[in-house]
């Protein structure tokens, strides 16, 4: 399992997740990543499951073709996973080292098509070729994105370039526990104004969404049907990486001290998975906020678990005179709690089809 690109608590969760179900289905796991990736990876995966993986950090970006070759000069791996592309090093791994692995090497994609069409001819060159290196350069890898309805849309993207079967789903793993329930999120009460809490992501926040918050903060303090609390979110510098300032254990307990947690995207997440919606199985906490890709796939696996709208004037809408129903909070908290052993078995179920095929 290589990861070339993260450094910190940056794709924890995901990792994690992986991590652990590379472990319950191989006796042993080498593990390659930053340093401080690494530390993270061991703290949130706890001393049982991080006995059975062999760490190897890199500390310098420089360092990192010369890591895999040392562990992997010689030897034939059962499975090798990226779970990260970079194209240089696909380009190194296709041309230097596809033996290493008795199996199709597997790279992980993430935000890799997110902006993949610019306006200008030469972005839309470099794009393709990009999308010809990865998918018509080499028979022997394949690519794994995290989620059924992301494949869909990358295929259809990308068109005759994809070769049948190259592509396959895992959805999100999570390799985190979710906190226990006297930790889990607060209990709507009708007697209180519900909290909800929003922390910016990796992105900006997309202009649109500023002015939502906004015209939150201009409702008169008598007329808020909902307590809106905005939680900075800081980042901190490593290998030329950014990665997250706060702790996540300490994100998770923010978030479960709330009633609702506020979803703000910075895209439809067509062409990539929620990190943040997966938090939600970690806390209980549902959502209120817009309509997104993933979040439908997540509620066709664990049902509705938060209030969507297909736009920000639907959701200022229900900000601003939502009536509760309790009962359905309570039905989103318990699809939650249940989601997450779901999401568990059904991404050990895909990730098992993945390595027999």
């Amino acid at each position: 399992m290589i990861d070339p690109s993260v450094v910190g608590q940056s794709h924890l969760l995901v990792n994690t997740g992986i991590a652990r179900l590379a472990v319950s289905r191989h006796e042993r796991v080498t593990l390659i990543a930053e340093a401080t990736h690494c530390d993270a990876l061991k703290q949130y995966l706890g001393p049982d499951i991080s006995a059975q993986i062999t760490f190897v950090p890199w500390h310098r970006r420089s360092e990192i073709r010369k890591t895999i070759r040392q562990v992997i000069a010689g030897r034939q791996f059962d499975q090798i996973i990226f779970t990260n592309v970079e194209y240089l090093l696909f380009a190194y791994m296709v041309i230097f080292h596809w033996r290493a692995s008795r199996k199709p090497i597997l790279w992980m994609l993430h935000s890799h098509f997110v902006n993949a069409v610019g306006p200008k001819k030469a972005w839309r060159i470099k794009t393709l070729m990009k999308w010809y290196l990865l998918f018509r350069t080499s028979e022997r890898v394949k690519f794994v994105v995290l989620g059924s309805r992301i494949r869909a849309n990358i295929e259809a993207m990308i068109g005759s370039l994809a070769r049948p079967g190259s592509i396959i789903s895992i959805i999100h793993p999570v390799g985190i526990a979710p906190l226990t329930e006297d930790r889990r999120s607060a209990a709507v009460s009708a007697s209180r104004t519900p909290r909800v809490l929003f922390i910016p992501g990796w992105h900006a926040l997309l202009p649109g969404n500023q002015e939502l918050l906004s015209n939150l903060e201009r409702i008169a303090p008598e007329a808020r049907r909902f307590e809106v609390v905005v939680l900075a979110n800081k980042f901190e510098g490593a290998n030329n990486k950014k990665t997250f300032l706060m702790e996540y254990t300490d994100r998770l307990n923010q978030i479960a001290q709330a009633e609702f947690f506020l979803h703000l995207p910075s895209d439809p997440y067509r062409l990539q998975a929620s990190g943040a919606m997966m938090d939600m199985l970690l806390t209980g906490t549902p959502m209120i906020g817009l309509r997104t890709d993933f979040g439908e796939e997540l509620t066709g696996i664990i049902g509705d678990f938060g209030y969507f709208f297909d736009d920000r004037e639907g959701l200022l809408h229900f900000l601003r005179s939502a009536e509760l129903d309790l009962a359905e909070v309570h039905r989103f908290q318990a699809n939650l709690a249940a989601g997450y052993e779901k999401i568990v078995a059904l991404s050990q179920a895909q990730f098992d089809a993945v390595i027999a095929s």
